[in-house]
């Protein structure tokens, strides 16, 4: 059965996270082109069954992705198939299947502990504050490729704990919590032994480090983040343009 132009799977998943992907397998496959332009909000609403408010978060997304340019009156266009990786926030799952990966993730902790100085800085907490923190383990092609440290800040109605899989930045969008922007920091480190260990590497070996912190559109930060990596498992491709 032809399942293109379809949103599908919803699941717990937002409804215009379920159309962006389904309007972005469509992009990566070919059935829209660069210079094409996608069916209109309209059109999208039809097809996939979801309000205008989805169908106009969908689209946004994939413009803030560089798949597409919105034009007023005219609609979306279709320029590039690729997605745009500088400057743009996405999870470091998704990154890894956009490199043509098999990924895997397991959780490794999830519970709330005394937030350290660092986490109290870059989520704005007063001292002696607790913050949820949940460790996980990211395999590439079957090898642990990425270790994650995420620390959140406790909010009423955001239940941290039952969160089990998946993208994490969906997780939050389900509890309203989606950070608009982010400022992450990359570093050369090295491998502690508990990191080593959960990476299957050698302690003391070279470590590729990046710092995220996220924030809502209000300015308030969501999520303090470190991702960990072996440097020989994993690396970070840069595109630059030169402007005169």
């Amino acid at each position: 059965m032809d399942t293109s132009g379809t949103t599908p799977y919803r699941g717990t998943m937002p409804l215009y996270r379920a159309v962006q992907r389904a309007l972005q397998n469509d992009i990566r496959n070919g059935k829209y082109q660069p210079g094409d332009w996608l069916p209109s909000e309209s059109e999208l609403c039809r097809t996939h069954q979801v309000s205008v408010t989805s169908a106009r978060r969908a689209l946004l997304e994939l413009g803030r992705l560089g798949l597409i340019q919105r034009f007023q009156g005219r609609g979306s266009m279709v320029t590039s198939s690729e997605i745009r990786t500088a400057s743009t926030m996405v999870g470091i799952g998704q990154e890894l299947r956009q490199r043509g990966h098999q990924v895997t993730a397991e959780i490794l902790s999830n519970s709330t502990e005394t937030a350290g100085e660092d986490v109290l800085a870059h989520l704005h907490l007063p001292p002696s504050s607790e913050a949820r923190h949940i460790r996980r383990l990211y395999h590439a092609d079957g090898e642990p490729t990425v270790l994650l440290d995420h620390w959140l800040p406790l909010i009423p109605g955001i239940a941290y704990a039952a969160f089990e899989a998946g993208s994490f930045y969906d997780f939050l969008a389900l509890h309203d919590a989606l950070p608009s922007r982010a400022h992450e920091r990359v570093f050369a480190g090295s491998l502690s032994e508990v990191d080593a260990d959960a990476l299957g590497a050698p302690a003391g070996g070279a470590a590729l480090v990046r710092v995220r912190t996220s924030y809502l559109a209000d300015g308030s930060p969501i999520e303090y983040t470190r991702h960990t990596s072996f440097s020989d498992r994993y690396q970070m491709d840069i595109d630059l343009e030169m402007h005169a």
